[in-house]
């Protein structure tokens, strides 16, 4: 158990330091637990969320194909001639797609379709993309939790529940607005200023032919009717039972298949790096699990909350948000999902899975290895050319840190105003 929180902690330390990968660091991190015989290695194995890694890589390589048809280009220019290039009012359209996007497909697929656009806009306009693209990652984590299908944990807790997909959305959206509300007003207030705000004359605008964008019909075709099935069969997810991963990656190789790619192209532009970090994290975290810090923490909050139904929510709440900001929100749903049904919690109020949906969703919002958009999203974007001001652990902290409070101010409101005003 030591020697797995030691761990933990070095992880994330190092992570914060930025002195080295943190690829390398997550690797290493997991490793070491191995060689101390905390975890065996195949242990190791089975500790990697496979869905995560499998899902990226199909997606990452959807995107790739899909990005030389020049279509992300026409999008941006698109957004930019709707706004008539004012930074502004395109940081919030952005925003409000993103949320949408994030209602419906998962968090990871929203951010890697978005960014692409994202950059070519920030181009265009030649203004930083760093709070577009700090906004959209906010977004994408917010706006997940409107559906059951927006995040992993909602699944989770929709399932342990018994909540249909109309009753789950009811009691969260409320909280979900609000947020965006408040969080909206924060990055208007915070970016305004950072944002150059140069607008292109409208008729220079105009002038720009979206159809020039396209550089490739053929390859649009077949690539926007792979993503369409691909879209198709994550919507249709609890029809067909078909895992979003397997579904990515069918998709991403029959496409490289119909297109006629050379394999080792497309095995370049994978993100490598952000793979190897996710396999890492998921085994340190498996450490802790294993080791039983997470139960002795589930059991600590257990004896902490008692039985009155506000201190109950709301602690519920801040738990799953701040554990949720350094540790994988599924195994903490799932921990405190635990609780919540052995203490027999839901009896006393039924918001308490929505206190916990909240939080394990707002939760990712707070640092930048929080979710696993976070950590796609700074890898691309830090990668890029337009990229003056890098998106580090500490720099994301500072928006991170503000949006995360700000939503959990406002679900407290939303809890409290559930529990004694609209009973």
């Amino acid at each position: 158990m030591i020697i797995s929180i030691v761990v933990f902690i070095l992880v994330l330390l190092l992570i914060v330091s930025e002195k080295i990968d943190r690829s390398i660091i997550g690797i290493l991190g997991a490793l070491t637990l191995v060689f101390t015989k905390v975890i065996t290695f195949e242990e190791m194995i089975e500790y990697i969320d496979f869905e995560v890694i499998g899902l990226l890589m199909g997606m990452m390589i959807i995107v790739y194909i899909v990005s030389k048809t020049g279509i992300f280009e026409y999008l941006a220019i698109k957004s930019v001639q709707i706004t008539k290039g004012r930074p502004m009012r395109l940081l919030m359209m952005l925003m409000v797609i993103t949320a949408v996007l994030s209602a419906f497909l998962d968090n990871v697929t929203t951010i890697i379709l978005m960014i692409p656009v994202t950059l070519f806009i920030s181009k265009i306009l030649k203004i930083t993309p760093l709070p577009f693209i700090i906004s959209q990652i906010a977004f994408s984590n917010i706006g997940g939790a409107s559906t059951i299908i927006g995040d992993p944990p909602n699944i989770i807790i929709a399932t342990q529940a018994n909540i249909d997909f109309i009753n789950f959305s009811y009691n969260m959206l409320p909280a979900v607005l609000l947020s965006s509300f408040f969080t909206m007003t924060y990055f208007y207030l915070v970016f305004k200023k950072k944002i150059n705000q140069r607008i292109i004359k409208f008729s220079e605008i105009k002038k720009i032919k979206t159809e020039n964008a396209i550089r490739d019909i053929d390859l649009l075709k077949k690539s926007i009717f792979i993503l369409a099935i691909v879209l198709l069969g994550f919507f249709t997810h609890s029809l067909t039972h078909f895992e979003p991963a397997l579904i990515a990656l069918f998709g991403a190789f029959f496409l490289i298949l119909i297109t006629k790619y050379k394999a080792e192209e497309i095995y370049k532009k994978i993100e490598w790096k952000t793979l190897f970090f996710f396999m890492g994290l998921f085994v340190v975290i498996g450490g802790l699990e294993k080791t039983g810090v997470l139960n002795l923490i589930g059991l600590f909050f257990k004896n902490l909350v008692g039985n009155n139904v506000l201190i109950t929510n709301i602690s519920l709440l801040l738990f799953a948000g701040f554990t949720s900001g350094f540790i994988d929100n599924i195994p903490i749903t799932i921990l405190i999902s635990e609780i919540i049904k052995t203490s027999a919690l839901d009896k006393l109020s039924f918001l308490v899975w929505y206190a916990l949906a909240l939080g394990a969703d707002f939760g990712g919002n707070m640092t930048l290895i929080g979710a696993s958009a976070n950590v796609v999203a700074s890898d691309i974007y830090n990668r890029s050319e337009n990229n003056e001001e890098k998106i580090t652990f500490l720099n994301f902290l500072k928006y991170g840190l503000p949006v995360f409070f700000i939503s959990m101010i406002s679900s407290i409101g939303y809890l409290f105003f559930r529990m004694f005003i609209l009973k």
